[in-house]
């Protein structure tokens, strides 16, 4: 019932609507236009070779992926054969991360139809399907037990109190996760949700990879080097990441710490808004005019005015502020924890498990507005306060990594990825 609902309801209602975001927004356009050129992105995907066993990565986005890389990296230095894939539902993970050179080919995950499936399983040859997190397509797993692809769920998360339980969505997804042939939850919460849903699929905890990454690039990421002692002055620096307009009012009553550099890295860096915060923090300049000559004084704050460098960033800062909790919920704040950098945000934690465990830990201080944020740094600025903040940050992210060697155990062990060398044994 549930499969003849969903392909002749559910998913034509799926279409119509993403037909309406297409026209609506410039992503989704591009969602629409990628999924539709598939066949495209993949057409100079390189025949698998004798003996070569085919893994075929799914994520959602940019975040899932890098979920994924831990165990990518991994698979490429154990000394087997494989061609490896991936596939993106969202636009971003797809234009970030489709180059990744790990990977053999990437493309965008196909409209979720019977025959759009089945040439892509034709096409990417999989011998074992690795999903990221959550983002599951009914079609596309029907497909792959129809061909007898094992699926695995890994980095899997499932509240209690999910919709996925609600009447009637909760058959239709029980329907779903049952084609799975492994989940390998994140902690012990999400397994007890996977197993009230599919208690017959096997399942491990397992952990989250992400922890593996972050430490993983705060190790590789090379600092920013315009931030050299001249530039300090002697103050500490405080990088605030992906913030958003209720974030930097905040962060103006930091403005008159004489013993503090912010750098303010906002979420949309656009030429009017980076002109705003120019305006709004006296004393500032953006990170393109500091690089090319550079002020005749130490400037109080620095704009940063493009994508792409605030892991970089976090790596110079003594203290970091994460965005976004006066609004939709606060941004990853996992990457300054990585650099043993103490952190502080909006009230806005509750959809982040990874900010709450910080909370809970003491690694992650909550501030209610821009009073609260100045007496927190005033208080990190006394003393080796810092220090012991940062130290408590970078426990959080040590004591949990290693899922990267779990997952891969669990796979090799259930016999769904060959041991090493064996991949490529003929």
């Amino acid at each position: 019932m549930w499969r003849f609902l969903y392909r002749s309801a559910l998913y034509p209602l799926f279409r119509l609507a993403a037909g309406g975001a297409g026209a609506a927004s410039d992503k989704g356009r591009r969602g629409n236009a990628g999924r539709t050129g598939w066949r495209e992105q993949l057409s100079g995907l390189r025949a698998r070779e004798p003996g070569e066993f085919a893994v075929h990565f799914h994520a959602a986005s940019v975040g899932e992926f890098e979920q994924a890389k831990p165990l990518i990296e991994a698979l490429r230095a154990d000394g087997g054969k494989y061609r490896i894939t991936a596939s993106f539902f969202s636009p971003s993970g797809f234009e970030q991360q489709g180059r990744y050179p790990a990977v053999d080919g990437a493309c965008y995950l196909p409209w979720d139809r019977a025959a759009e499936m089945r040439d892509f399983h034709d096409r990417i040859a999989a011998d074992l399907v690795i999903i990221i997190r959550y983002d599951l397509w009914p079609e596309f797993l029907l497909e792959s037990a129809r061909r007898n692809v094992p699926v695995a769920l890994v980095c899997g998360v499932l509240r209690e109190n999910s919709a996925r339980f609600k009447p009637l969505l909760r058959d239709f997804f029980r329907d779903v996760y049952r084609h799975l042939s492994l989940i390998c939850a994140v902690g012990e919460e999400d397994a007890a949700a996977f197993r009230r849903l599919v208690p017959d699929v096997p399942l491990a905890v397992s952990g989250d990879t992400r922890y593996d990454r972050v430490l993983a690039r705060a190790a590789a990421i090379a600092d920013v080097g315009v931030f050299s002692e001249g530039l300090r002055a002697g103050r500490r620096i405080l990088v605030a990441g992906s913030t958003w307009p209720r974030d930097e009012d905040c962060l103006q009553s930091l403005s008159g710490l004489n013993d503090l550099l912010m750098v303010i890295v906002p979420h949309e860096p656009t030429e009017k808004h980076v002109a705003s915060l120019l305006d709004a923090f006296p004393g500032s300049i953006t990170l393109s005019r500091l690089e090319c000559d550079g002020p005749e004084t130490p400037p109080r704050a620095v704009i940063v005015d493009r994508t792409g460098i605030l892991a970089a960033l976090y790596r110079v800062g003594d203290i970091a502020y994460v965005g976004g909790g006066f609004g939709d919920g606060v941004h990853s704040v996992l990457e300054p924890a990585a650099y043993g950098v103490p952190v502080l945000s909006g009230p806005g934690i509750g959809r982040s498990r990874d900010a709450v465990l910080m909370a809970d830990a003491g690694a992650l201080t909550v501030i209610a507005d821009g009073d609260d944020l100045a007496g927190r740094v005033n208080d990190l600025l006394r003393g080796d306060a810092v220090r012991r903040a940062g130290a408590i940050s970078r426990a959080v992210v040590e004591e949990r990594i290693g899922a990267t060697g779990r997952i891969l155990s669990l796979l090799r062990r259930r016999r769904l990825l060959p041991d090493g060398a064996e991949s490529g044994e003929g």
